[in-house]
């Protein structure tokens, strides 16, 4: 089938949405390691969620939960889309699955490194259907200039992208569905040469970049009281990273290791091309060390 031909609305199962409250689920993940793994900082942090949050379910998504989980919730192809995302690529894995798991059960998902300064039931309103936010990225911010992309007009996106390490939203909401269709189409129109490898193929297939277009788009014309829009999560007591006293880095340095990946995001039949780039850069490094040498003869 083409992928111009593809009825994506059809291909994803709807779930209903009900206008009622945020359930108390809790949902973090974990993916690549066993959760036994987990370091001891993160550990600290689960357990800490946990005991703030006493009447919340609390659910650590995990490599043996992905097959169940789509099955039961979705179907045989939501998994191979989600089975196209390349394993070298865990945070694009663990983008298109959050998205997943909360439009299919509500409740609210933070990243592993994710935390609160207070209870949920301090921080979300009766009326909170969703939840969309920005870094708190100005001039005072703790996270001064993230963000910002190329890819985001400022006119259009004046605070840089919606980020995405809280997804917070009652089950079967309309722009979580607009999420997962934006990402089925972009895995299946990834190409390495034009979305790019390594953070940018991320940021653009699963990532925040092509959240927050599919955010803009189905957001124009939506009633006010289906989302909450807040500048920055720290605005409620969300907290970005528990290694945030480290510097707005640290929590990269900690979990990131596909930020110079070379190999494709999408494994659509893209990733044979990839080999293109390994040629490059091996030789653009071979190059550099040729021309060191010789500058050095000649010194």
């Amino acid at each position: 089938m083409s992928k111009n031909t593809i009825d994506y609305e059809a291909l994803l199962p709807n779930i209903p949405y009900e206008d009622a409250p945020i359930p108390k689920r809790i949902h973090q993940i974990f993916l690549g390691k066993p959760a036994d793994q987990l370091p001891d900082a993160m550990k600290e942090n689960v357990q800490y969620i946990c005991r703030i949050n006493p009447d919340w379910e609390y659910h650590l998504w995990s490599e043996e939960d992905i097959d169940s989980f789509i099955l039961g919730h979705y179907n045989k192809e939501i998994l191979r889309y989600f089975r196209m995302i390349s394993p070298d690529y865990r945070a694009a894995q663990a983008d298109f699955l959050r998205y997943l798991i909360v439009y299919s059960l509500g409740g609210v998902y933070l990243d592993i490194k994710s935390s609160m300064e207070r209870p949920l039931d301090e921080i979300l309103l009766p009326s909170d259907r969703n939840i969309i936010y920005h870094w708190n990225n100005d001039v005072e911010g703790c996270y001064k200039g993230f963000g910002y992309y190329p890819d985001l007009p400022r006119d259009r996106f004046p605070y840089g992208e919606f980020h995405q390490g809280f997804v917070i939203s009652s089950p079967g909401h309309p722009i979580l569905r607009a999420v997962i269709l934006d990402v089925l189409k972009r895995l299946d129109n990834y190409n390495p040469f034009t979305t790019g490898v390594g953070l940018w193929g991320v940021l653009r297939t699963t990532g925040p970049i092509a959240y927050s277009f599919a955010i803009e788009r189905v957001t124009k014309d939506m009633p006010k009281e289906l989302y909450r829009h807040i500048r920055c999560a720290e605005e409620i007591g969300l907290r970005i990273s528990i290694y945030d006293s480290d510097g707005a880095f640290a929590h990269r340095k900690k979990i990131a290791n596909y930020h110079n990946q070379l190999s494709a995001v999408s494994r659509n039949g893209s990733e044979f091309y990839t080999k293109y780039f390994h040629f490059f850069f091996w030789s653009r490094w071979v190059l550099r060390i040729l021309c060191d040498k010789i500058r050095q003869r000649f010194q």
